[in-house]
């Protein structure tokens, strides 16, 4: 009696065991896929060649542009770094990377980058003394 039901169990562990093997099969091709889509995605494209957004920064001294990036969204924020650094900014010298955000609005990531141009934009303390001396 006690065999018949040792066997049972084991018969319904193997059972499970199966189970398990088919849905670890099923999960991992399911993940290949995703990859391989992602990868086909970012290959030959990545970056879109002209900025959305341009302008200049008195703040920070800088020259900024804003760029679009043709990644998957749902793709993990570590992902889009290493790409970003690894295939994109070389070819963006002599800007650097400053941020990079997800927008709904161009079902993209946004990346801005910028480059430091000291442009002094302040009129200068005589000219206004000038200025309101005539006034």
């Amino acid at each position: 009696m006690q065999d018949e039901l040792k066997s049972a169990e084991v018969l319904e562990l193997e059972q499970k065991v199966l189970l398990l093997e088919k849905k670890l099969q099923s999960e991992t091709k399911r993940l290949r896929e995703a990859v391989g889509a992602w990868r086909r995605k970012f290959e030959g494209r990545g970056l879109r060649k002209d900025s959305i957004r341009e302008g200049y920064n008195a703040e920070r001294g800088t020259h900024y542009k804003v760029f679009v990036l043709d990644l998957p969204g749902n793709l993990e924020i570590e992902f889009v770094l290493d790409i970003i650094k690894n295939e994109m900014l070389e070819d963006l010298y002599p800007f650097t990377f400053r941020k990079v955000d997800f927008s709904r609005r161009y079902k993209g990531w946004l990346m801005e980058v910028e480059r430091t141009l000291n442009k002094q934009m302040q009129l200068e303390t005589e000219l206004l003394m000038k200025y309101y001396s005539q006034n």
